[in-house]
């Protein structure tokens, strides 16, 4: 059934629209008008307050570690997040649809944010790269599949991404983690070690653990260890998750204000309804609603899904027609929503004999990539060990531990002064950080619940298997081993694979592949089922690897950029105006 052609107004016809402004959406964007492409960004969030403001809203709340604490929207009933309900009575049934609609104890954990720059705003800031392997994984090691590109393709890719977001780094410790080589040097020195890293690479330097030797390396992170792109260098604020408060941590604002300074054009408060398939498969019409209930209606010659792995998943769900009965790029492959992926997380505290001195600098800057690739991956998952430089915040220190002082042990002032300083500067975390594997069956769908825009929300079914649930004791004993060797006693280990939290690294659902069959994207991020549509961030990844996946979402941004002006050509500019 052909639709009646629709007359869009000039200011509505652009070259390429690009949904969503995080880290990818707003990389594109930059990156196209250095070409003189005509470029509108639509954003479901907002810019919202100053950052000052922000940060105010966040010293104010009790519990400040939640990722979404200062980013309030000025009308929350307008743009509910994942979670949240229209109202408080719907609260239940929001949550349960979210986290667990396949009614298993287990649940997807990781949520995310809607605002101008996205979640990169209440990242960490940890920017290790994938590892050859990482892209091979079937080949090498029998399990999920293979992503349709290599590390060495996305390696000058990876060097662009450094350079953009500014990595601190050091080069020495890099150069061939795994096999990952470099090409290029990182763009500024590393983030200086806390105290507590530098002894813990001084007693492990000489440890062995499960047959290895245990390097702990500085974490490539995009935070100035100086002056870089016009941003502060990094002060040591502690507060990085849920936000930097002086902009040293790169968010992806960066590269949206960057993008309006070249006349690219943002409309935020636009939540997008549904993509329209044209005649010959191509689509141009991008259909929104404001905050304030007005409709909208775009269109571009290229068209650009830079959502996260949730969101994009939904619209292309959403979008179903006569010529997309099982929803846009969804046609042959039925594999949109499908394996959708995250990293799982436990965390290890425990008290060291010596001050270790944590809440200085960043929530962690050291690592240990020891154990992300080895022949176990043909039986369990891979997994990276952060070490913490916060404390025991996660578990509410060092409130709780004032709290337990003056109630249960009636201390105060000087006593209390002299007990807090001596537990928490011994509070030590160490974290890891397992690998997912993809399974179709861990995928996102439609609920019958609406969010308060009157769409319906994510239904999330999620679920580990044994690769997954296996790296958990491994990852626990090296962490206990690693502890002994520091001179820390743990607190209580839960040792259950399905209790675990989740990392923020929502990832899958719309893979990419060379067969139709079996992915959504092709090699370049381009629909198989539309050629003209784009759809990028960390929803094609085929398979999760260690790594956070910012960096290589950067970069695989980066490299569809230059892929779309190649195209642009293909799709004459009178196309996207009527239909």
């Amino acid at each position: 059934m052909s639709k009646a052609k629709t007359s869009i107004p000039a200011q509505d016809t652009f070259d390429v629209v690009i949904i969503g402004s995080g880290v990818a959406g707003a990389l594109i964007a930059d990156a196209l008008r250095d070409n003189d492409v005509r470029v509108l960004l639509l954003e479901a969030g907002e810019t919202g307050v100053d950052r000052d403001l922000l940060v105010w809203n966040w010293a104010q709340r009790t519990i400040k570690n939640f990722p979404g604490t200062p980013y309030t929207p000025s009308d929350p009933k307008k743009i509910p997040g994942p979670e949240q309900p229209a109202d408080e009575k719907d609260r239940k049934n929001a949550l349960n649809v979210y986290y667990d609609q396949g009614n298993h104890p287990e649940k997807y954990l990781s949520t995310y944010e809607r605002r101008v720059g996205g979640s990169t705003w209440h990242w960490l800031g940890h920017t290790p790269r994938l590892l050859p392997n990482d892209f091979r994984l079937k080949t090498e090691y029998g399990r999920g599949v293979d992503w349709p590109i290599g590390y060495s393709d996305l390696e000058p890719w990876y060097c662009k991404a450094e350079q953009a977001l500014g990595v601190a780094g050091d080069d020495a410790e890099w150069k061939n983690v795994h096999g990952a080589f470099r090409s290029q040097s990182f763009p500024m020195s590393k983030i200086w070690p806390s105290w507590s890293d530098l002894q813990a690479a001084r007693k492990l330097s000489s440890v062995q653990i499960a047959g290895q030797t245990v390097a702990v390396l500085s974490t490539p992170s995009a935070r100035n260890s100086q002056a870089y792109d016009g941003r502060p260098p990094c002060a040591g604020n502690a507060s990085c998750v849920p936000i930097c408060p002086i902009g040293a941590k790169y968010d992806a604002s960066v590269h949206v204000n960057k993008a309006l300074k070249k006349n690219a054009q943002l409309r935020e408060k636009c939540v997008v309804t549904r993509l329209d398939v044209d005649d010959d498969n191509t689509i141009h019409l991008v259909h929104y609603k404001q905050w304030d209930g007005t409709q909208g209606t775009v269109s571009g010659r290229i068209v650009v899904l830079a959502a996260n792995a949730i969101e994009s998943a939904k619209l292309l769900l959403m979008s179903k027609s006569d010529r997309a009965p099982q929803g846009v790029a969804n046609s042959s492959s039925g594999q949109v929503g499908r394996n959708l992926m995250d990293h799982l997380q436990k965390a290890v505290l425990a008290a060291s004999i010596d001050p270790v001195f944590p809440f200085r600098g960043p929530p962690s800057t050291s690592g240990i990539e020891t154990f992300r690739d080895g022949p176990f991956r043909d039986r369990r998952g891979a997994f990276r060990l952060s070490l913490g430089n916060d404390g025991w915040s996660r578990a509410g220190s060092p409130y709780n531990d004032v709290a337990h002082l003056v109630q249960a042990e009636g201390l105060f002032g000087k006593e209390l002064r002299a007990r807090l300083f001596h537990d928490v500067s011994r509070q030590v975390r160490v974290s890891c950080s397992i690998e997912v594997l993809p399974n179709p069956d861990n995928r996102v769908t439609l609920s019958d619940l609406k969010d308060a825009s009157g769409l319906p929300r994510p239904a999330i079914n999620f679920a580990t298997d044994d690769y997954t649930r296996s790296a958990f004791g491994p990852a626990l004993d090296v962490i206990a081993e690693i502890l002994r060797a520091l001179g820390a006693t743990p607190t209580v280990v839960d040792r259950d694979p399905r209790h675990y939290s989740g990392a923020g690294h929502v990832m899958g659902t719309c893979r990419m592949g060379f067969d139709p069959a079996t992915s959504v994207v092709d090699p370049d991020l381009r629909s198989h089922d539309h050629r003209n549509l784009c759809i990028v961030g960390s929803s094609p990844f085929p398979t999760c690897g260690t790594a956070n996946p910012t960096i290589t979402i950067a970069a695989l941004a980066l490299r569809a950029a230059t892929n779309i002006v190649a195209t642009l050509s293909q799709f004459p500019a009178n196309a996207s105006e009527t239909h």
